[in-house]
């Protein structure tokens, strides 16, 4: 075994080591002799290896996973319905939350009204009705609370047509006249209605008696009824006085018409007279009426032509003498 000599290493120090300021936890600087730097001794949180919290609790809650709100929209604060994502925060959302909250019970009540008034307006339509039609029936009002109102159409309808003559009563004729004024004003046609009236009527009721004059009302709606059309109407108005509706037909083709009906039933021992009106702008049932009623007055008022024949034996002769001659 050698033995070296041992190796001399001389380590040189610096005289003098440079002074550097140290701060200790915001205290004024101190100056370390020899340079050497002070460890930092400010205090900081170690992280819990438990649960993770910075602070080294063990209690400390977890961090919340929802993401915070962009700066400048804070959430809004008050009541927050529940099941919804409304939330109330004033006295106008109160407010406006109220008028939706009744909008319900007032269309409830909307309803209510409604369906009463469409009741009543009903009960009372048919009360007119049902007065209406006991007038043209001959009951009284005390009878009504017996019938209900489908009866007293169907007795209507049976009692439509007048017994004697085979011709509309006065109520029935009245609206399909009114029926035919309104198909007149919506298409722009022609219609005339004409008022007869049974000449000697009276006579015969007082000469002959009630059958007679029952004959000379059926003869003389027979004759009507045969000469005129089968789209015109004949009404027995009254006693003795029948009307005439004849649609599509100018004043002056009824007149004609008339007239022809007039010699037809002269040859039978019939008289009647008549008077007729065209309908016109804004004329109803009753305008149009009252100016045939008027023309037929007029007529009788002054004695105008009713038709007379010759008698049999007298016509024979005046063919013979045209003959002869």
């Amino acid at each position: 075994m050698v033995n070296t000599p041992a190796q001399r290493v001389t380590v040189v120090l610096p005289t003098a080591l440079p002074t550097l300021p140290v701060t200790v936890n915001g205290s004024v600087p101190t100056v370390i002799p020899g340079g050497g730097a002070l460890p930092d001794l400010t205090p900081r949180p170690q992280a819990n290896t438990s649960t993770g919290a910075p602070d080294g609790s063990a209690a400390a809650a977890p961090a919340s996973t929802v993401p915070a709100p962009p700066p400048g929209d804070s959430p809004r604060r008050g009541w927050a319905i529940p099941l919804t994502t409304i939330v109330i925060s004033s006295p106008l959302d109160v407010a406006l939350l109220g008028a939706i909250a009744t909008l319900p019970l007032l269309l409830a009540i909307w309803l209510f009204l409604a369906v009463r008034t469409l009741v009543e307006a009903r009960r009372a339509r048919d009360s007119q009705v049902r007065l209406t039609l006991a007038g043209d029936l001959g009951l009284r009002p005390r009878e009504l609370t017996s019938i209900s109102t489908k009866a007293l159409f169907k007795l209507r309808e049976q009692s439509a047509f007048d017994e004697l003559t085979g011709t509309l009563r006065r109520a029935a004729g009245i609206s399909t006249a009114e029926r035919e004024l309104a198909r007149a004003h919506r298409h722009h046609t022609p219609l005339t209605i004409s008022f007869v009236d049974v000449d000697g009527l009276k006579e015969a009721n007082d000469r002959k008696g009630h059958l007679a004059g029952d004959r000379l009302l059926r003869g003389v709606a027979k004759a009507l009824k045969d000469g005129l059309r089968a789209q015109d109407m004949l009404l027995r108005y009254g006693g003795d006085e029948f009307i005439c509706v004849l649609p599509d037909t100018t004043a002056s083709a009824a007149r004609a018409k008339l007239r022809e009906v007039q010699t037809e039933a002269a040859r039978a021992g019939l008289r009647f007279s008549f008077g007729l009106a065209q309908l016109e702008r804004g004329d109803d049932i009753v305008s149009l009426l009252a100016r045939a009623d008027t023309e037929l007055y007029d007529f009788k008022a002054k004695r105008g032509e009713i038709v007379q024949l010759p008698p049999t034996g007298t016509a024979r002769k005046g063919r013979q003498k045209r003959a002869s001659a």
